[in-house]
């Protein structure tokens, strides 16, 4: 072993990092990750926000396909029987790794991506190191609690003992996860989009690729082997891409690198806990709903709400992956941390109200072909709870101002300030209006949450929201108001007719803002009339 000293070893890191990235050079050119080359590299224009919440929603609808996909081989290999098992598990599974990760894969991305910004190479590195010593380190927690709580949980979980055996040997997925949330983090700190995206597509195809023959040949008894493989699957597919871009170094005894991550700690743990009360309003909504009403009205809330905040949510993948290390470059700055967020925001609505527009107007179509008839009496919850997305769109960029800050504890208050708003409105939603009162609560939630938000981090971050955009958020607003209005009618015609009217006002707004502030598409129009210009000049 070979022992150098401080000096020598921080220009040994220098070397490395610059190393890597001149072989990324090429890639950098293409766009293909945010890194600039010039100054303010962070203050992402409306060209590159567009382009990667675009990018990276169009990789969550892949993703979400081959889910589908998955989903249905399994239910026709394992029956309900072996699909039910293999999501018990899961859920132990997330339960365990969410309580054993202390929210670092979601802190370490605030501590990189402000030495990032600030172009300190060095401590980029250093930082990288002390995320995976620690990502191994809850690995091994994990580990360590399915080991010593599975007969509890097998007792819990199945009413007997039979599942202890399966749980232990279920423990390596802890150390898998681990250490996969930790990679995933660390690209999108340092905004490798492009690997982020790929990651995705590998996660998901290793997972479809590796499960099903456990399903094919074993039935039941190989749902524990699919998920073993098939995490470790995923695992060695986060790490061959980031890999290449910060070699594997970890200490698992060093002092230092464990002082040094309990700062993320203070800042995961919140959110850990934010997350946490959020499963438990979820829970005890659908106890509520389950005792007061039935299990019917259990499965049209839950797929009404899933539907909505999934297939909505797409637009949203972005904010994660690459909004959220911006902001956190920039915290420090009012002026442009108020500029990344209105930017973000007003990226969000435009492409977001369109698609809320056809989605509401369309929903009794949506969920037959989605579900089946049986489930159209959600449609007017689906409807009103879309309304809840439009105020998220303005609502989430905001939201994540108090962890790019590293004041978690603000945003544990905030979220569970709207968990329990949340909860009282659905459960006096359902009690005077059934279903569809649950998704007229959802949509006053949404109203709460933008208002408490706006108000809140106004005064205590300096927030102001963009006076210019009022105008076009109203407008949009109003052909929002418009599309749930057509989708509660019963008239077909009526909704073709007029909401025809209202989503060309929606898409015109947006077109509008888009030649507005976008120069990407005016610049694929150029590039594509100056290619057949040519070919015309040619022809003569």
């Amino acid at each position: 072993m070979i022992f150098l000293d401080k000096d020598t070893e921080n220009k040994w890191k220098c070397r490395i990092f610059v190393s890597h990235i001149m072989s990324e050079t090429q890639e950098i050119k293409d766009g293909l990750t945010v890194l600039e080359e010039t100054e303010g590299r962070e203050d992402a224009t409306y060209d590159h926000i567009v382009k990667y919440t675009g990018f990276l929603g169009g990789i969550q609808v892949l993703t979400i396909l081959v889910s589908v996909v998955r989903n249905k081989l399994a239910a026709v290999l394992l029956s309900t029987a072996g699909v039910g098992l293999s999501a018990l598990y899961q859920s132990v599974i997330g339960f365990l790794h969410n309580t054993s990760n202390l929210g670092i894969s979601f802190s370490s991305i605030k501590e990189i991506a402000e030495y990032y910004g600030e172009n300190h190479p060095e401590k980029v590195l250093l930082q990288v190191e002390v995320v995976r010593t620690w990502s191994v380190w809850t690995g091994l927690a994990g580990m360590l609690l399915c080991l010593l709580f599975s007969p509890a949980i097998s007792y819990w979980a199945f009413g007997d003992t039979s599942h202890i055996l399966p749980l232990c040997l279920l423990s390596p997925v802890m150390g898998f996860m681990a250490v996969t949330v930790g990679e995933i983090s660390i690209l999108k700190a340092v905004r490798r989009l492009k690997r982020v995206a790929l990651i995705s597509v590998l996660g998901a195809a290793a997972t479809l690729l590796l499960t099903v023959p456990f399903y094919y040949f074993w039935g039941m008894s190989g749902v524990v082997p699919a998920l073993v493989i098939s995490t470790l699957g995923v695992m060695v597919a986060h790490l061959s891409l980031s890999l290449p871009v910060f070699p594997w170094r970890v200490d698992l005894l060093s002092r230092a690198y464990f002082r040094k991550g309990w700062s993320m700690v203070r800042v995961g743990v919140p959110y850990i806990m934010a997350t946490a009360v959020n499963m438990s309003v979820a829970m005890g909504i659908s106890l509520f709903i389950t005792n007061w009403g039935s299990l019917s009205d259990v499965g049209l809330y839950g797929m009404g709400y899933n539907l909505v905040i999934t297939y909505a949510g797409v637009v949203f993948t972005a904010v994660d992956a690459d909004y959220f290390p911006r902001l956190s470059s920039v915290n420090a700055d009012v002026g442009r941390m108020n500029q990344t967020i209105n930017r973000q925001i007003k990226v969000c609505v435009l492409l977001m109200s369109p698609f809320l527009v056809l989605f509401m107007i369309c929903m009794p179509l949506a969920i037959r072909v989605l579900y089946s008839s049986s489930f159209l009496p959600m449609t007017g919850m689906a409807v009103c709870a879309s309304m809840h997305m439009f105020f998220k769109s303005m609502t989430l960029p905001v939201a994540y101002t108090s962890l790019a800050k590293g004041d978690a504890v603000m945003y544990l208050c905030m979220e569970a300030a709207y968990d329990i708003f949340m909860a009282v409105c659905v459960i006096v939603g359902f009690v005077y209006g059934g279903i569809l009162g649950t998704g007229i609560a959802l949509a006053l939630a949404g109203v709460f949450d933008w208002w408490m938000i706006y108000a809140v981090y106004g005064r205590r971050y300096g927030f102001r929201p963009d006076k210019a955009a009022r105008p076009f958020m109203a407008a949009q607003f109003l052909c929002v108001a418009a599309a749930l209005f057509l989708g509660m009618q019963s008239e077909v015609w009526l909704k073709v007719a007029a909401g025809g009217c209202v989503l060309g006002a929606s898409v015109w707004l947006s077109a509008s803002a888009i030649r507005k502030e976008i120069t990407l598409f005016s610049e694929l129009k150029r590039r594509i009339g100056g290619r057949f210009g040519k070919r015309r000049r040619l022809s003569k």
